[in-house]
């Protein structure tokens, strides 16, 4: 699964599906894991250690269209297709501990308010873009993940941008949502490897 983000034809991966998010994310479970087998501070259960899996169970299809119905839109492809497979996940990235679910994933202006306030500051075209983006990371180090449904792909996908206070503005935009978590997990992958 490691290469799955640079395969082509028959061994492309298909981020639009849950049966390939679900085998994704149980190889990325195994390998986080794996990496902080004793490492407490990491926020993992005991519960997930026992499964073996740092997600949940997937958001059923009428938990789906109610999420969309709240907020007025159809969700991307692969954060849809994530979403059915694990309505929630941990450590998805090496900074994100928590996923936001189908109940709490909301537009960043209206599900944190006060940092919304604080980020769009940066300017008229910054502040455009925060007006407008859905966030779907929740418990995370100063960051946060977003979904902007003003760059949507000819194939539905919106491009996902991570902002941290960590460093000035955004981060390099992604096309999707699932090129996002192929980047993070990436970035797991070699801080494990380095360190």
């Amino acid at each position: 699964m490691r290469d799955a983000a640079h395969a082509t034809g028959a061994d492309a991966p298909r981020w639009d599906s849950v049966e390939y998010w679900r085998a994704y994310l149980a190889s990325y479970s195994i390998d986080v894991l794996r990496a902080y087998e004793n490492d407490d501070w990491q926020r993992i259960s005991d519960a997930q250690r026992a499964a073996g899996w740092l997600g949940c169970a997937g958001a059923t299809e009428e938990q789906l269209a109610a999420t969309e119905e709240r907020l007025g839109t159809r969700l991307p492809p692969s954060y849809r297709a994530f979403l059915g497979a694990s309505n929630g996940f941990s450590h998805l990235g090496p900074f994100l501990y928590e996923m936001r679910t189908t109940r709490s994933v909301g537009w960043l202006r209206e599900a944190e308010p006060s940092t919304w306030e604080i980020i769009r500051q940066g300017g008229p075209e910054e502040a455009a873009y925060m007006d407008r983006v859905l966030l779907i990371s929740d418990v995370a180090d100063a960051q946060y993940w977003l979904l902007d449904p003003g760059d949507v792909s000819p194939g539905g996908e919106w491009a996902a941008n991570i902002w941290a206070s960590w460093y000035p503005g955004l981060r390099e935009r992604r096309a999707s949502f699932a090129a996002l978590v192929a980047d993070e997990r990436r970035s797991f992958e070699q801080l494990r490897d380095d360190g």
